[in-house]
C-alpha cells in the first residue's frame, strides 16, 4: 500500500494565518503577489517560476527577486500534495503540533486572509505537545520553508500521533533516537561545504581558499596563480621569509574523479628535498596513488573527506571572504558522550 506523504506546514512568521488554519480547516501558503489563481497554470516548475518571476516585475516599487524557492514550494503545494497525505502544522503559540489529513484541491481564496491566498481544506485529527516527540524530530521541522516535505522522522509522528488517538500515554524517546540529531547536523553541514566547494568555488577560486586555509593553521600562504609557478597552486612556511624549512609545497584539483598515481608522480617531482608536497583534491585519489604516497614521508594526500575536515577545524580563522562564500554558524546540539558525566 503505497505510504502517504506527511508535508509541514507553517503558518506565517508570528503565526498570522492560525485561524485560517484552525477555524476555516485549511491549510494555507503567503504567495500573494504571484498574481493570483494558479490552478490554470501547466504542471510544470518552469510555469510556476515564470509566473512567480514575472508578478514580481510587475510591481513598480519591488526590491524582491523571483526565486525558485518561492515558485518550488507554491508547485509542490498544488501538484505534489496529495488528498489523502498528512499534515502538520506547528503551533508557535502554545507549542504544539497539529496533525491533519489534506481532504480536497487545491483553491483560490483572497476575500479571508488575502496574504494567505493559497488553499487546501485538511480535517484535523489531533494535537499534541512538542514535548513528547524526540529533538531529532523537533529538529527536522525547525526548517525554515512555509512548505516543507517531512521524512527522516515520519515514522515517530505517524507512530505518536497514531498512539495518542488510540488513547496511550505519550512519553518523550529522546533516548532511542536522540544521537541521530547530531549526525545529522554534521552530515548537513559537510553536504553544504561540499557543494560550495563543488559549485562557487571550484577552479581557481580553491587556490586563495587553501591558502587562507593554511593562514588560519599559522602558516604564511600564498596563491601563486600571480607569479605562474606551473604545478604548484600555493607556497605555505613558518618563518617571515620563507627561507626555513619546511616548506610546504600545495597543488590543488577541484574535481570528483579520483586523482591518478601519474598526476601525484608528476607533482611530487617539483618537491625537492627538505619540503613537503601536499595534494588537496575535492574528490580522492586512486590505490595506486595512494600507494605511491605511503612511501613518500614528505607527501600528503588530502581527499575531499580530509578537506572539508580542516575547513571545519580552522573555520573562525577564515578570512571574511571566505566565511561569506561558505557561510556557517555555531549550533548547540546533545553531546551524548558526556550526557551522562
Amino acid at each position: 500500500m503505497e505510504t502517504r506523504r506527511i508535508w509541514g506546514v507553517r503558518a506565517g512568521s508570528f503565526g498570522e494565518a492560525d485561524h485560517v488554519f484552525l477555524d476555516l480547516n485549511q491549510i494555507a501558503i503567503s504567495f500573494a503577489k504571484d498574481g493570483g489563481d494558479v490552478s490554470s497554470l501547466p504542471s510544470t516548475r518552469g510555469a510556476f517560476r515564470q509566473a512567480v518571476g514575472d508578478s514580481l516585475e510587475r510591481r513598480a516599487h519591488s526590491t524582491e527577486r523571483p526565486g525558485p524557492t518561492q515558485a518550488n514550494q507554491l508547485f509542490r503545494f498544488v501538484h505534489d500534495m496529495r488528498i489523502g497525505d498528512a499534515v502538520l502544522y506547528p503551533r508557535k503559540c502554545d507549542r504544539t503540533l497539529h496533525w491533519g489529513e489534506v481532504t480536497g484541491p487545491y483553491l483560490f481564496d483572497r476575500d479571508r486572509c488575502s496574504d494567505f491566498a493559497h488553499r487546501r481544506p485538511v480535517l484535523w485529527r489531533g494535537k499534541l505537545s512538542r514535548d513528547v516527540f524526540s529533538q531529532g524530530a523537533l529538529y527536522e521541522i525547525g526548517s525554515v520553508l512555509t512548505l516543507f516535505e517531512v521524512k527522516s522522522f515520519a515514522a515517530e509522528f505517524r507512530r505518536k500521533f497514531n498512539a495518542a488517538q488510540g488513547g496511550v500515554t505519550l512519553v518523550n524517546d529522546d533516548d532511542e533516537i536522540e544521537e541521530n540529531v547530531a549526525r545529522d547536523v554534521a552530515e548537513t553541514t559537510r553536504d553544504f561545504i561540499a557543494r560550495k566547494l563543488r559549485t562557487e568555488l571550484k577552479g581557481y577560486p580553491l587556490e586563495p581558499l587553501v591558502a587562507d586555509l593554511f593562514c588560519a593553521m599559522g602558516y604564511r600562504a600564498y596563491a601563486t596563480r600571480a607569479v605562474r609557478d606551473d604545478g604548484i597552486d600555493v607556497i605555505a612556511h613558518r618563518d617571515e621569509l620563507g627561507i626555513e624549512p619546511p616548506i610546504f609545497k600545495i597543488q590543488v584539483k577541484g574535481q570528483d574523479s579520483n586523482i591518478s598515481a601519474d598526476v601525484v608522480k608528476a607533482f611530487y617531482a617539483m618537491v625537492h628535498e627538505r619540503e613537503v608536497g601536499v595534494f588537496i583534491a575535492t574528490g580522492g585519489y586512486t590505490q595506486a596513488a595512494n600507494e605511491f604516497a605511503r612511501t613518500k614521508s614528505n607527501l600528503k594526500l588530502v581527499d575531499g573527506v580530509a578537506f572539508i575536515d580542516m575547513i571545519q577545524r580552522h573555520y573562525e580563522g577564515l578570512g571574511l571572504k571566505h566565511r561569506q562564500q561558505i557561510p556557517l554558524k555555531r549550533v548547540l546540539v546533545p553531546d551524548l558522550a558526556n550526557a551522562g558525566a
